[in-house]
This record gives C-alpha cells, structure tokens and sequence, in this order.
C-alpha cells in the first residue's frame, strides 16, 4: 500500500495520472478483496466470522452483492479509461 502511495505520488507529480484508470484500480481491488474475504475466508475457512448467534445469510448476500457491485464499477471505469487510448491510436 505505501509503495502504492508513492506511485500514485509520482503519477500526480508528472501530470501522469488518468482519475477514471486510478479508481477503476481502487473499485476493482475493493470489490475483488471483498468477495474472496467473503467466500473464501468467511464461508470456505471459517476464518473470523461475522455473526455467531444469528443467521449470517442476510449478512453474506449484502457483502457479496457490494463486492460484486464494486467489481462492475471498476470493469466500467476501467472500459472508459482505455476509450481514449484506442481513439489516440486510429
């Protein structure tokens, strides 16, 4: 994460960085952790669960359904990032 921060640093340091490609980064790196924390660790594993007295079902489809929402956000920034790549080149 800190050589994260100093990447984007130099990036904003030299002009160099496109907004939508950085968050399309953020969105799919959110939604990607999100949905192996809650499939794999919590579901999987049984690693640090959430609930242990209720039924973690409700708790479960939001978590994934966030996740999967970030996912398609960061695919959507991601596709408008590259746009004007692709037009550069014609």
């Amino acid at each position: 994460m800190v050589a994260g921060l100093f990447l984007h640093a130099d990036l904003r340091r030299r002009d160099g960085l496109l907004r939508p490609a950085w968050w399309s980064g953020v969105c799919l790196g959110i939604g990607g952790f999100q949905l192996y924390d809650g499939t794999v660790q919590h579901k999987r594993l049984r690693l640090h669960q959430i609930r242990y007295d209720v039924d973690p079902r409700p708790y479960d489809w939001t978590w994934n359904v966030i996740a999967v929402l970030f996912l398609l956000a960061g695919l959507l920034l991601w596709h408008r990032a590259r746009r004007p790549v692709r037009e550069r080149s014609r």
